[in-house]
């Protein structure tokens, strides 16, 4: 069971990063799935982080649903759905000691990665199911896989709408799979429900808060903290794990 004091600050962290993600268009998953290290056991972070952000990515699809390249989707689909598989066999024969310290690793990584990242024009379809191995295999063991997934749909032929409703429905499609991953992995996701709810809702309600927001605060500098805090939240992940 999560602690009282902890559920709020769960509250509160799903509220602020959907906010995030309203107003980059990324990144709020990546910061949700830091906090949630910080706050929790290794063994029920990426469960209960795949539920609160399947119930975000379900959202952006159904609303952009019309804009779907649905072969893109299919070409994605069942790798995927093996990338996870062979991720959820892997992960089950794990300790986990390495956890925080990997995430910390994996966010400034991000940050990283979100200064440099590649340009990819226009990638084959078929590069769609190498892509869905590899992030079915990354969804297991970090969640977030939004930041990985990017530049594959920032293609030259793809509308806004475009980019933002097919990623959205691929990593629908991840967070879905790791549902019954960690089943067979004897999760138990009964003891979460009434707080899963709860971050749920506290998710949608930042997406819109955000919206709002976008037209009423400088970007740049709202990046600029952004990024400070979440470097600083990584330092103390791996630091954290090492003494």
């Amino acid at each position: 069971m999560i602690e009282l004091g902890t559920a709020i600050v769960l509250l509160i962290a799903c509220f602020a990063t959907a906010t995030v993600s309203a107003i980059l268009g990324m990144a709020g998953g990546v910061t949700l799935l830091g906090v949630m290290t910080a706050l929790l056991p290794a063994p029920v972070v990426v469960p209960l982080h795949g539920i609160v952000q399947l119930a975000s990515n379900w959202t952006r699809t159904w609303a952009f649903r019309k804009y779907v390249r649905w072969s893109i989707f299919f070409t994605f689909m069942v790798p995927a759905a093996v990338g996870v598989a062979i991720a959820a066999s892997i992960w089950a024969d794990l300790k986990l000691t390495w956890f925080r310290a990997w995430i910390g690793a994996f966010i400034l990584f991000f940050l990283v990665w979100r200064k440099y990242k590649p340009k990819l024009r226009n990638p084959p379809i078929w590069s769609y199911a190498i892509l869905g191995l590899a992030a079915g295999l990354l969804a297991i063991f970090v969640g977030a896989t939004g930041p990985f997934l990017a530049p594959f749909f920032l293609r030259d032929d793809f509308d806004n709408e475009e980019v933002i409703a097919t990623k959205a429905v691929c990593q629908t499609w991840l967070h879905l799979l790791k549902i019954p991953a960690f089943l067979a992995l004897s999760f138990d996701y009964r003891p979460y429900v009434a707080v899963l709810a709860a971050l749920v809702a506290a998710v949608i309600g930042g997406t819109y808060f955000g919206k709002h927001l976008l037209s009423m605060i400088s970007k740049q500098r709202f990046v600029f903290w952004f990024q400070l805090v979440l470097a600083l939240l990584a330092v103390y992940l791996i630091v954290s794990s090492i003494v």
